[in-house]
Order: C-alpha cells, then sequence, then structure tokens
C-alpha cells in the first residue's frame, strides 16, 4: 500500500513539473504577441484624521488643531515606466501646457521645450535611466467630476482655551491631468 501512495505521489509530482516547464517561442511567433504596459489603480477613498495640530514651541507659542479631517470620493492613476526620452517630451509638454494656461498659447519653441524638459530633468539629479510616471488621466466625462475626492476638516481650534476657528471643505479635488515622475540619483 504504501509502495501504491509512493508511486501515485511521484507520478504527480511529475505531470506537475512538465505542465509547469517553459517552452521557447520562435521570434516569428513572439512577433505576434502583444500586450499592454502599465498598471492602472481606481480608488474609492474613505478616510479619516482624527487631528493634525501644529505646536509652536517658543516661549509665547500655543497650537491650533485640525480635527475629524475626512477624504471621500473616486480616484484613478495610472503607473508607467517611461526612457529618458519619454521623460524629457513629458516635462517638456508640461512646462509648454504651463506656459500656454499662463499666456493663452504657449511661448514656447519647441527646441525650447525640448530643452527645457532637459534641463529640469538635469536640475533636479536625473542621470538618463528610467522613470516611473504617475498620472491621474483626464477625463471627458463630466460626471467623473461629481466623484471627485472632497476634503473637509470639521473643526479647527486652538490649544489654550479651544477657541474654534470653524470648518473648512475643500470639494472636488480634481487630479486629472496631473502626472508625478519617480527616478533615482
Amino acid at each position: 500500500m504504501n509502495m501504491l501512495k509512493l508511486t501515485a505521489a511521484a507520478a504527480l509530482v511529475a505531470a506537475s513539473l512538465s505542465a509547469s516547464a517553459m517552452t521557447s517561442i520562435a521570434d516569428q511567433d513572439l512577433s505576434a504577441i502583444s500586450g499592454q504596459d502599465g498598471v492602472s489603480i481606481a480608488a474609492d477613498l474613505n478616510i479619516n484624521i482624527g487631528a493634525f495640530t501644529y505646536k509652536d514651541t517658543d516661549a509665547t507659542g500655543g497650537s491650533v488643531s485640525f480635527n475629524n479631517i475626512t477624504v471621500r470620493g473616486m480616484m484613478a492613476m495610472t503607473i508607467d515606466v517611461l526612457n529618458a526620452t519619454a521623460f524629457q517630451a513629458g516635462v517638456g509638454g508640461s512646462i509648454a501646457q504651463a506656459d500656454a494656461d499662463l499666456h493663452g498659447a504657449s511661448t514656447l519653441s519647441a527646441a525650447q521645450v525640448a530643452g527645457v524638459g532637459t534641463a529640469v530633468g538635469t536640475s533636479l539629479g536625473y542621470t538618463g535611466g528610467d522613470v516611473v510616471q504617475f498620472a491621474f488621466p483626464a477625463s471627458g466625462d463630466a460626471d467623473t467630476h461629481s466623484v471627485t475626492p472632497t476634503i473637509t476638516v470639521g473643526s479647527i481650534t486652538t490649544g489654550n482655551g479651544g477657541k474654534s476657528f470653524g470648518s473648512i471643505a475643500i470639494q472636488n479635488l480634481d487630479l486629472q491631468g496631473t502626472k508625478v515622475w519617480m527616478f533615482g540619483h
């Protein structure tokens, strides 16, 4: 009976090893395969922070507390890895868009945009490797704006006597079109 169990176990191991074996793919077959890069993240935010308190440490110092902070709403983000050319073009494009927003139209030539993208990257310590880009994609859907995050602070109080300054709310914090780049240096 033990020999039968041993033989069955060996057969199962052999079957699993052969099922997971890798096979090579010819170049012409591989060229027909397509894939998609990047990662997308969507989140329904439900964040609660009891209080954020600032304390002044000098002799006459006091404190102020932001109480019952909440963040509610939806957000979507993509994560991609960019090579040096794509990163510098992305930085240059962002600067050109900021210039256009400021002046009504971009005042920079294509060469200036490319140069600025390279210069900004260099000034930040960028040495030419791959860059991780976190982007909040823009949506043409008007309903998207109704579910963007809202940040509320239930009350703002002082530490000495607890006097209230009221409350604040930042509604529909829209991050669409925002890009963040991360690289080592």
